[in-house]
């Protein structure tokens, strides 16, 4: 009597998982279905960052065959919520610029940088020098 007991509780012990699958589990791996989030973000290297007064121009690689260039106003890093902010550049890589969309809308810029200014990375801009884009609100990547 045991021994069928046994028998029935590990067979329906088998039997329950197939019984609970759900109909969605023969969807692919890569189907979410509502789970999918409208952030995004884009990594490119930098190869300098120029401080000014009021800004930060930074020159980045475009598909590594030129060079882009963009201006980040200073003040975005006081704003709230921030939409610039810095990050210690790890031993062994490149500084890089994150950039983060929300809805393909400008959220925030990341800047990964070694925090040693005498870096090469680093460079400051000649007084005087014509800056576009301080009251720029919005960054865009160009490739």
């Amino acid at each position: 009597m045991k021994k069928i007991l046994l028998t029935l509780i590990f067979g329906f012990a088998m039997l329950l998982p197939v019984l609970a699958q759900d109909s969605d589990s023969k969807k692919p791996i890569w189907d979410h279905g509502d789970n999918v989030s409208d952030i995004s973000y884009e990594n490119v290297t930098i190869y300098k960052v120029y401080d000014s007064k009021d800004a930060y121009v930074v020159l980045y690689a475009k598909n590594g065959l030129g060079i882009g260039k963009v201006t980040i106003p200073k003040s975005w890093a006081k704003e709230s919520p921030r939409k610039l902010s810095f990050r210690r550049q790890p031993a062994g890589m490149y500084p890089y610029m994150t950039v983060i969309n929300k809805g393909g809308e400008f959220l925030k810029v990341w800047l990964t940088l070694p925090v040693n200014r005498k870096d090469e990375t680093w460079a400051v801009l000649p007084a005087g020098s014509k800056i576009e884009g301080i009251d720029a609100t919005t960054l865009q990547l160009q490739y």
